[in-house]
Protein backbone atom coordinates (compact mmCIF):
# COMPACT_ATOMS: atom_id res chain seq x y z
CA UNK A 1 0.00 0.00 0.00
CA UNK A 2 3.15 2.62 0.82
CA UNK A 3 4.91 4.42 -1.96
CA UNK A 4 8.48 4.77 -2.16
CA UNK A 5 10.56 7.12 -0.69
CA UNK A 6 11.32 9.72 -3.22
CA UNK A 7 7.27 9.45 -3.97
CA UNK A 8 6.94 10.71 -0.38
CA UNK A 9 9.56 13.28 -0.52
CA UNK A 10 8.17 14.76 -3.45
CA UNK A 11 4.54 14.94 -2.48
CA UNK A 12 5.69 16.19 0.58
CA UNK A 13 6.93 19.27 -1.00
CA UNK A 14 4.61 20.17 -2.91
CA UNK A 15 2.38 20.10 -0.03
CA UNK A 16 4.20 22.01 2.25
CA UNK A 17 4.85 24.69 -0.71
CA UNK A 18 1.11 24.77 -1.16
CA UNK A 19 0.19 25.02 2.29
CA UNK A 20 2.67 27.59 2.51
CA UNK A 21 1.08 29.58 -0.13
CA UNK A 22 -2.53 29.52 1.29
CA UNK A 23 -1.72 30.52 4.54
CA UNK A 24 -0.41 33.68 2.62
CA UNK A 25 -2.88 34.06 0.92
CA UNK A 26 -5.71 33.50 3.71
CA UNK A 27 -3.23 35.74 6.17
CA UNK A 28 -2.16 34.09 9.70
CA UNK A 29 -5.08 35.48 11.75
CA UNK A 30 -7.55 33.94 9.36
CA UNK A 31 -9.98 31.25 11.15
CA UNK A 32 -9.47 27.47 9.90
CA UNK A 33 -13.23 25.90 9.30
CA UNK A 34 -11.90 22.68 9.62
CA UNK A 35 -9.86 23.00 12.92
CA UNK A 36 -12.19 25.07 15.30
CA UNK A 37 -10.78 27.34 17.34
CA UNK A 38 -7.40 27.52 15.38
CA UNK A 39 -6.43 30.21 13.41
CA UNK A 40 -3.81 29.74 10.11
CA UNK A 41 -1.17 30.79 12.58
CA UNK A 42 -2.16 28.23 15.14
CA UNK A 43 -2.08 25.34 11.69
CA UNK A 44 1.01 26.27 10.88
CA UNK A 45 3.13 26.98 14.07
CA UNK A 46 1.32 23.25 15.05
CA UNK A 47 2.82 21.53 11.59
CA UNK A 48 6.16 23.17 11.79
CA UNK A 49 6.33 21.72 15.45
CA UNK A 50 5.65 18.20 14.29
CA UNK A 51 7.93 18.10 11.41
CA UNK A 52 10.61 19.51 13.92
CA UNK A 53 9.71 16.42 15.89
CA UNK A 54 9.76 14.06 13.43
CA UNK A 55 13.05 15.28 12.07
CA UNK A 56 14.43 14.99 15.49
CA UNK A 57 13.06 11.29 16.00
CA UNK A 58 14.79 10.29 12.16
CA UNK A 59 17.99 12.07 12.56
CA UNK A 60 18.56 10.28 16.60
CA UNK A 61 18.08 6.98 14.94
CA UNK A 62 15.35 6.89 17.82
CA UNK A 63 14.25 3.39 18.53
CA UNK A 64 11.78 4.35 20.79
CA UNK A 65 9.83 7.60 20.88
CA UNK A 66 11.24 8.71 24.71
CA UNK A 67 14.53 8.32 23.16
CA UNK A 68 13.54 11.17 20.81
CA UNK A 69 15.90 14.29 21.89
CA UNK A 70 14.24 16.78 24.05
CA UNK A 71 13.32 20.22 22.93
CA UNK A 72 13.56 19.39 19.66
CA UNK A 73 10.84 21.27 18.72
CA UNK A 74 12.73 24.44 19.50
CA UNK A 75 11.78 28.52 20.00
CA UNK A 76 8.52 29.40 18.33
CA UNK A 77 9.46 32.31 15.27
CA UNK A 78 8.75 35.72 15.20
CA UNK A 79 4.86 36.08 14.37
CA UNK A 80 6.77 37.46 11.01
CA UNK A 81 9.03 34.76 10.68
CA UNK A 82 6.42 32.08 10.89
CA UNK A 83 5.37 30.67 6.86
CA UNK A 84 9.49 30.97 6.29
CA UNK A 85 10.13 29.24 9.83
CA UNK A 86 7.36 26.38 8.68
CA UNK A 87 9.07 26.28 5.44
CA UNK A 88 12.40 25.76 6.13
CA UNK A 89 11.53 23.07 8.59
CA UNK A 90 9.95 20.68 5.87
CA UNK A 91 12.83 21.73 4.11
CA UNK A 92 15.20 20.29 6.81
CA UNK A 93 12.58 17.46 7.56
CA UNK A 94 12.90 16.06 3.67
CA UNK A 95 16.53 16.32 3.71
CA UNK A 96 16.65 14.33 6.72
CA UNK A 97 14.85 11.90 5.50
CA UNK A 98 16.30 11.80 1.93
CA UNK A 99 20.10 10.84 3.86
CA UNK A 100 18.51 8.46 6.72
CA UNK A 101 19.47 4.65 7.22
CA UNK A 102 16.60 2.94 5.57
CA UNK A 103 18.24 -0.11 8.02
CA UNK A 104 17.27 1.36 11.13
CA UNK A 105 13.99 0.03 13.50
CA UNK A 106 13.36 3.80 13.91
CA UNK A 107 10.56 4.38 16.62
CA UNK A 108 7.00 3.97 15.36
CA UNK A 109 3.38 5.25 16.91
CA UNK A 110 1.09 3.36 14.77
CA UNK A 111 -0.15 -0.33 14.16
CA UNK A 112 1.22 -2.06 11.23
CA UNK A 113 3.77 0.55 10.35
CA UNK A 114 5.31 0.37 7.10
CA UNK A 115 8.81 -1.15 6.36
CA UNK A 116 11.45 -0.39 6.29
CA UNK A 117 10.47 2.16 9.56
CA UNK A 118 12.14 5.05 7.99
CA UNK A 119 9.00 4.60 5.00
CA UNK A 120 6.80 4.63 8.13
CA UNK A 121 7.99 8.48 8.75
CA UNK A 122 7.69 9.61 5.28
CA UNK A 123 4.24 8.25 5.33
CA UNK A 124 2.93 9.61 8.18
CA UNK A 125 5.13 13.40 7.69
CA UNK A 126 3.40 13.51 3.88
CA UNK A 127 -0.10 12.15 4.88
CA UNK A 128 0.18 14.87 8.20
CA UNK A 129 1.05 17.78 5.68
CA UNK A 130 -1.21 16.60 3.53
CA UNK A 131 -4.47 16.79 5.62
CA UNK A 132 -3.15 20.36 7.12
CA UNK A 133 -2.39 21.42 3.28
CA UNK A 134 -6.52 20.99 3.40
CA UNK A 135 -7.06 22.90 6.28
CA UNK A 136 -4.85 26.01 4.76
CA UNK A 137 -6.97 25.67 1.81
CA UNK A 138 -9.94 26.04 3.61
CA UNK A 139 -9.10 29.03 5.31
CA UNK A 140 -9.26 30.86 1.92
CA UNK A 141 -12.39 28.64 0.63
CA UNK A 142 -11.04 25.86 -1.49
CA UNK A 143 -10.00 22.25 -0.81
CA UNK A 144 -8.21 20.87 -3.27
CA UNK A 145 -8.66 17.11 -3.71
CA UNK A 146 -5.78 14.71 -2.86
CA UNK A 147 -4.16 12.32 -5.81
CA UNK A 148 -5.57 9.44 -5.78
CA UNK A 149 -2.12 7.58 -5.03
CA UNK A 150 -1.40 9.24 -1.92
CA UNK A 151 -5.30 9.24 -0.72
CA UNK A 152 -5.75 5.28 -0.96
CA UNK A 153 -2.42 5.31 1.22
CA UNK A 154 -3.94 7.81 3.81
CA UNK A 155 -7.50 5.43 3.87
CA UNK A 156 -4.90 2.65 4.53
CA UNK A 157 -2.66 4.18 7.25
CA UNK A 158 -5.53 5.38 8.99
CA UNK A 159 -7.86 2.11 8.71
CA UNK A 160 -4.76 -0.16 9.45
CA UNK A 161 -2.81 2.27 11.57
CA UNK A 162 -4.64 4.94 13.57
CA UNK A 163 -8.20 2.66 14.58
CA UNK A 164 -6.61 -0.76 15.98
CA UNK A 165 -4.88 0.98 18.38
CA UNK A 166 -4.77 -0.12 22.14
CA UNK A 167 -6.20 3.31 23.03
CA UNK A 168 -8.81 3.80 20.09
CA UNK A 169 -12.09 4.70 21.67
CA UNK A 170 -13.70 3.12 18.55
CA UNK A 171 -15.98 0.45 20.01
CA UNK A 172 -19.85 -0.47 20.09
CA UNK A 173 -21.96 -2.72 22.46
CA UNK A 174 -23.47 -4.70 19.49
CA UNK A 175 -20.82 -5.30 16.68
CA UNK A 176 -20.85 -3.03 13.49
CA UNK A 177 -19.19 -3.84 10.06
CA UNK A 178 -17.95 -1.27 8.06
CA UNK A 179 -16.61 -1.61 4.14
CA UNK A 180 -14.66 1.15 3.02
CA UNK A 181 -14.83 1.02 -1.23
CA UNK A 182 -13.20 3.79 -3.26
CA UNK A 183 -14.27 3.90 -6.81
CA UNK A 184 -11.97 3.26 -9.83
CA UNK A 185 -10.01 1.03 -7.65
CA UNK A 186 -10.08 -2.73 -6.92
CA UNK A 187 -8.83 -1.67 -2.97
CA UNK A 188 -11.00 -2.38 -0.11
CA UNK A 189 -10.72 -2.30 3.32
CA UNK A 190 -13.34 -3.74 6.11
CA UNK A 191 -13.48 -2.69 9.59
CA UNK A 192 -15.06 -4.96 12.37
CA UNK A 193 -16.08 -3.15 15.34
CA UNK A 194 -17.30 -4.47 18.40
CA UNK A 195 -16.66 -3.91 22.28
CA UNK A 196 -13.22 -5.03 21.65
CA UNK A 197 -10.29 -3.44 19.81
CA UNK A 198 -11.70 -2.82 16.07
CA UNK A 199 -9.55 -5.27 13.04
CA UNK A 200 -9.17 -3.53 9.59
CA UNK A 201 -8.53 -6.34 6.80
CA UNK A 202 -7.40 -5.38 3.62
CA UNK A 203 -9.97 -7.06 1.69
CA UNK A 204 -13.71 -6.69 0.76
CA UNK A 205 -16.20 -8.75 3.27
CA UNK A 206 -19.81 -8.78 4.39
CA UNK A 207 -20.99 -5.07 6.16
CA UNK A 208 -23.91 -3.79 7.16
CA UNK A 209 -22.64 -0.61 5.81
CA UNK A 210 -20.69 0.19 2.51
CA UNK A 211 -19.00 3.68 2.04
CA UNK A 212 -18.04 4.18 -1.55
CA UNK A 213 -16.52 7.10 -2.91
CA UNK A 214 -13.69 8.71 -4.66
CA UNK A 215 -10.80 7.87 -2.52
CA UNK A 216 -10.19 11.94 -1.20
CA UNK A 217 -13.42 12.09 -0.37
CA UNK A 218 -13.48 9.28 2.11
CA UNK A 219 -9.89 10.03 3.18
CA UNK A 220 -10.70 13.76 4.25
CA UNK A 221 -14.25 12.39 5.58
CA UNK A 222 -12.16 10.02 7.63
CA UNK A 223 -10.65 13.23 9.31
CA UNK A 224 -13.96 14.93 9.86
CA UNK A 225 -12.40 17.47 7.08
CA UNK A 226 -15.35 17.08 4.62
CA UNK A 227 -18.83 15.70 4.98
CA UNK A 228 -20.47 12.63 4.09
CA UNK A 229 -22.66 14.09 1.33
CA UNK A 230 -20.32 13.09 -1.36
CA UNK A 231 -20.28 9.93 -0.42
CA UNK A 232 -22.36 7.02 -1.07
CA UNK A 233 -23.51 4.64 1.63
CA UNK A 234 -25.47 1.97 1.98
CA UNK A 235 -26.74 -0.16 4.59
CA UNK A 236 -26.80 1.13 8.53
CA UNK A 237 -25.04 4.28 9.13
CA UNK A 238 -23.97 3.45 12.67
CA UNK A 239 -20.41 2.16 11.39
CA UNK A 240 -19.55 5.46 9.55
CA UNK A 241 -20.93 7.46 12.10
CA UNK A 242 -18.77 6.09 15.11
CA UNK A 243 -15.69 5.82 13.20
CA UNK A 244 -16.43 9.46 12.43
CA UNK A 245 -17.03 10.31 16.01
CA UNK A 246 -14.53 8.28 17.56
CA UNK A 247 -11.45 8.54 15.92
CA UNK A 248 -9.80 12.16 16.46
CA UNK A 249 -6.43 12.59 16.55
CA UNK A 250 -4.60 15.36 18.72
CA UNK A 251 -1.43 16.24 19.00
CA UNK A 252 -0.26 16.62 22.61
Amino acid sequence: MTLDLNSYLAILASEARELAAAAEEAGLDAPVPTCPGWTVNDLVLHLGEVHRWATAAVASKATKLGDVPGGSRGPLPERDDTIDWFCNGAVALRETLAEADPSVEYAAFLTDPAAPRLLFWARRQTLETSVHRVDAECAVGRCTPMAPDIALDGIDEFLTGFIPRSRTPLRADSPHCLQIAPTYTDQRWTVSISSDLPETVRRASDADCIVSGSASDIYLAMWNRVSLDNLQIEGDRTAIDLLRDSVQIRWG
